[in-house]
């Protein structure tokens, strides 16, 4: 069902365009943007409450989440919220990380229906899409699509090669380009049809360079995979690659039929665009993707209308951008001719959240399913966790997000909340490494004068 066949059965609903707030979006056939919730019907319903519940979660001593350039992940914290609303629908939200839990006594007597107006954090946005969804009986990627058939067999990709180094840990497993290898085959074996791996751990420790990862790690990885798996390459944890990293690893990913590079330099902003559309011209064969660290379309638009990026990686749970904002990004992403391919690391909610996007839009084009050795907010918030088949999530029928929770209480229990908890740290192998990255990656900034987002010192990319 698309939104002109499901609008004929909202019988009286009336079109909202609210130019005044968002203002005209370039590229649009119509010259303006238009409410998405324009023909759904606004039904009368109230918050009555919300419910946080926060989580933390810590790795088998010795191991950790993530062990990735000079930095490790040593927990994961997640946030799930519930929206309660007088007509007893229950909308799910949440799925980023937690923090701090603010004061939601403002929302108690709104109307989730103007999600768009009360200026919500993406968690508790998405809660509001999915009681809308429940509320009008049909699912969140439906109401996406707004002139245009959904799809909901959304195309994922795995993402992963977050673990593997360039040392032999003492765990009698393989390390190095052998590991490498052994972890791209055994998704290839699940039916994955796309590998996007990162660039190991800390390269100076490692002794290693962008031309030698080109011609030992990438090379040896296309040959041991063969031409029919699809293959992307993210960027250096941490500090990023240089323009010059990127110069010399481009050609030699261009000769190997990488499918995409992920944002090498971050998301920084125009500063960066000459550089970037010199590595462009090195790769012709590669696309470059990015947009992860995207708040809203007015800072995603200078990277669509240049086509800096050939897919927009916007994350409606990561920067607080939400799912009307990621529609809107769509978009315009869509109307310049591009994919959007959405990021996603924390939780199944968030992946869930994300597919709906994917498969709501004319230009959803693929999503990211993270994998790593330690994922229980990837499979243990849900009930029925979304499992990849083939390489595709199927979405629901159900209406909203179409997810049920598991049981929070159990998970509370199991995974108690610790706000004190180390999650980024040095690698203990070699703390001088993530000083040394974090001087690395401020002169990458300095060098383009700014950060869209936030301070230099918040370690944003």
């Amino acid at each position: 069902m698309t939104r002109r066949s499901f609008l004929g059965t909202a019988a009286g609903a009336a079109a909202v365009t609210i130019e005044p707030m968002f203002g005209a979006v370039k590229g649009t056939k119509s010259g303006s943007f238009t409410h998405l919730l324009e023909g759904v019907g606004r039904e009368d319903i109230k918050i009555t409450g919300v419910r946080p519940t926060q989580l933390t979660y810590f790795p088998p001593t010795g191991q950790y989440v993530e062990e990735a350039g000079p930095i490790v992940t040593a927990s994961r914290n997640v946030q799930v919220l519930e929206v309660f609303t007088d007509k007893g629908i229950v909308g799910i939200g949440g799925g980023g990380e937690a923090g701090p839990v603010p004061d939601y006594s403002y929302l108690i007597g709104k109307n989730p229906f103007d999600t768009e107006l009360l200026g919500l954090s993406d968690g508790i946005e998405i809660a509001c899409w999915d009681i809308i969804g429940k509320a009008k009986a049909v699912p969140l990627y439906e109401l996406l699509a707004t002139d245009n058939k959904p799809n909901p067999r959304v195309h994922v990709y795995a993402s992963a090669g977050e673990n593997w180094t360039f040392y032999d840990k003492g765990d009698g497993n393989r390390y190095g380009i052998d590991a490498l290898i052994e972890e791209a085959l055994r998704y290839k074996e699940m039916g994955y049809d796309c590998f996007k791996f990162r660039p190991g751990t800390d390269w100076e420790e490692a002794n290693m360079n962008a031309e030698k990862f080109g011609n030992t790690i990438c090379r040896k990885l296309r040959e041991a995979v063969g031409p029919d798996l699809k293959l992307a390459l993210e960027r250096i944890v941490w500090e990023g690659w240089t323009v010059e990293s990127c110069l010399q690893i481009a050609p030699i990913i261009n000769d190997l039929k990488f499918h995409w590079f992920e944002q090498p330099m971050g998301d920084i902003g125009p500063t960066q665009f000459e550089d970037y559309l010199k590595i462009k011209e090195r790769m012709p064969n590669v696309m470059l993707f990015g947009g992860e660290n995207f708040r809203d379309l007015a800072e995603a638009r200078p990277f669509i209308e240049q086509h800096i990026y050939e897919g927009i990686q916007t994350d409606c749970t990561h920067t607080g951008t939400g799912i009307t904002e990621s529609w809107r990004i769509a978009r315009v992403t869509g109307f310049n001719g591009l994919k959007t391919v959405p990021h996603s690391w924390i939780s199944a909610i968030g992946t869930i959240t994300n597919a709906h996007i994917c498969a709501g839009v004319p230009s959803g084009y693929m999503s990211e399913y993270f994998i790593y050795p330690y994922t229980p907010f990837r499979d243990e918030l849900l009930k029925d966790p979304p499992v990849p088949k083939n390489s595709h999530i199927t979405l629901s029928r159900k209406p909203g997000l179409g997810i049920e929770l598991a049981d929070l209480e159990a998970l509370k229990k199991k995974y108690p909340y610790d706000l004190n908890a180390p999650r980024i740290i040095a690698n203990p192998r070699f703390p001088q490494a993530m000083e040394r990255a974090s001087a690395k990656l401020k002169r990458v900034r300095d060098k383009y004068k700014y950060c869209y987002y936030r301070p230099m010192s918040d370690g944003c990319s």
